[in-house]
């Protein structure tokens, strides 16, 4: 559409509701950064995915956004979130080494690993839902609950995959779903909602039960103080159980459904690649050898490995048009104006944009080296937005970038990631929803020799 009528702004309606996207990067940033544009759109399916209520800060906006954003943010950082931790990066270290011991036979998972092969996304669920799981509850599962992490994870990837980026015929037919539940994807979206729902109140109950002021386990705990604290707020409270579990929805959620779509496709792109997984590997071999783990200090010395992930994310896009902003109040956009009362959808086209021609010449190429200067290293300035910006800027993009390059760098450091015997590479596509998630994929996980 936006090279049929040469434009980077389009406006039109889907179904009664009007919309514009921006594919440019300059139209892109400037929704990002604009404080009118920080709103959210209140859809039956933001409603019902907080049990009737806006909550949590995906998905909120106002006043109620800004504060827990922010207190959220703060305290997470305490536990390792958004910043660099030893004691995460430990944890991470130890998730890592059981997956591959898994792979490399010492350790038996029949549920992701099987003849040889093994089975993506869910070989990442456990690592990652642990990951974001002791930060918020302060605790993490065993590898023998590898089957209720994956179960919990598979709900989250459900829920996404039951609308989409402007919510489908649940945000703009929301009626349909009484005449067709299941093609509207509603009985899905309600069914695997309450289960995600019931496995964080779950946890949030049992802290209440046991909460001592005296030692501060996690951040359920410490929010657990803040509501204690302002009970008798008589101007009202923005801290409350029900904001508690959507924060730990939000968290949950989006670690486990957008990393692992990374993650998956990231191999999935290696194994249509064995010369950009050689070229890693010997990066990798030349820095940390072979004895052990690659830690983040070594994460400056690989600039080839970063340049490869930063390009998987540009190409493959997770977030295809961004999440759905809102004008809250009359303003102008390229010369355009957005009254408040239309409750206009403004949508950032990231996959338009991250597949540009104009920006990046080629850019259906998988191709690392264009994160690359002339020496090597990387460019001071990345154009790609995989994260987005500005003040909506994903909160968990320092933790989501650390993590996925642990996780990633490992499993180069010990296998070639190759196509299972007598297969074609699989397809590079992903899965739609609210934001793409990744397909199933098995691969052979090849030991190093």
């Amino acid at each position: 559409m936006r090279r049929r009528y040469r434009s980077n702004l389009l406006g039109f309606y889907l179904g009664s509701v009007p919309t514009v996207v921006a594919f440019d990067y300059e139209t892109i940033k400037e929704i990002e950064n604009r404080p009118e544009f920080l709103g959210r759109m209140d859809t039956f399916v933001a409603r019902e995915r907080g049990l009737g209520k806006l909550l949590g800060v995906i998905l909120a906006d106002g006043p109620l956004w800004a504060h827990q954003r922010r207190y959220m943010l703060r305290h997470m950082r305490d536990f390792g979130f958004g910043t660099r931790s030893a004691a995460l990066e430990n944890l991470m270290q130890q998730e890592i080494q059981d997956v591959v011991d898994v792979l490399n036979g010492k350790k038996e998972d029949k549920g992701i690993c099987r003849n040889g092969l093994a089975l993506m996304p869910d070989l990442f669920h456990h690592i990652l839902l642990n990951a974001i799981w002791s930060m918020y509850a302060g605790d993490r599962f065993s590898y023998t609950d590898h089957g209720y992490t994956r179960f919990v994870a598979q709900q989250g990837i459900d829920v996404i995959r039951a609308t989409g980026p402007t919510g489908r015929a649940l945000v703009l037919t929301p009626w349909l779903r009484y005449l067709l539940p299941k093609k509207t994807g509603f009985t899905q979206f309600r069914n695997s909602n309450i289960k995600v729902v019931e496995a964080i109140k779950k946890t949030i109950d049992e802290h209440i039960k046991t909460y001592s002021e005296d030692h501060m386990r996690d951040f359920i705990d410490i929010y657990i103080k803040e509501m204690k604290a302002n009970e008798n707020n008589t101007n009202g409270s923005p801290f409350s159980e029900e904001q508690l579990l959507f924060l730990g929805w939000d968290l949950l959620v989006s670690t486990v459904t957008t990393l692992t779509a990374t993650l998956t496709m990231y191999v999935v792109y290696m194994m249509h690649h064995p010369e950009v997984q050689r070229k890693i590997q010997n990066e990798i071999d030349t820095v940390v050898g072979r004895n052990r783990l690659p830690t983040l200090n070594e994460r400056p010395k690989l600039p080839y490995m970063e340049a490869s992930l930063r390009e998987l994310m540009r190409l493959t896009s997770i977030f295809t048009l961004g999440i759905a902003h809102r004008a809250t109040e009359d303003t102008h956009l390229s010369g355009y104006f957005i009254p408040k009362a239309s409750n206009t959808m403004v949508l950032t086209g990231l996959y338009s944009y991250h597949n540009d021609p104009d920006v990046w010449g080629d850019p259906h190429v998988y191709r690392p080296e264009r994160f690359l200067d002339e020496n090597g290293a990387l460019l001071k300035k990345d154009l790609s937005l995989p994260f987005g910006a500005g003040k909506r800027l994903c909160a968990g993009e320092t933790f989501g970038r650390q993590n996925m390059w642990l996780i990633l760098t490992a499993l180069l450091q010990n296998f070639t990631l190759a196509v299972p015997p007598g297969q074609k590479p699989p397809a590079l596509h992903t899965v739609p929803g609210f934001h793409q998630t990744a397909p199933e994929v098995w691969f052979q996980p090849l030991p190093r020799p």
